[in-house]
């Protein structure tokens, strides 16, 4: 099965939390998944258990350093069709 996936990763207890975010998607770009970033949200595309496996480390990047939220919308319909062509 195809998925698509919108992340919002929110790093709690520090300001300088632009780094910690760019770390996590550049972990998401060697994860076999298409990533697009975008200014509020980052949408990963791939096979079901790739884009699972990419959320989770997403979230993991933050969470080894500090508290951490992420919000994520898992579709396995809309925004699916631009990977597929």
């Amino acid at each position: 099965m195809f998925l698509a996936c919108q992340l919002s990763l929110y790093p709690l207890g520090t300001a300088a939390y632009t780094p910690v975010i760019k770390e996590a998607v550049a972990a998401l770009e060697q994860s076999g998944v298409e990533v697009e970033v975008n200014a509020m949200s980052t949408i990963i595309r791939g096979e079901e258990e790739a884009v699972w496996r990419a959320a989770r480390q997403l979230f993991q990047v933050a969470a080894d350093r500090y508290e951490a939220v992420l919000v994520m919308t898992v579709s396995n319909r809309c925004g699916c069709q631009v990977a597929r062509g």
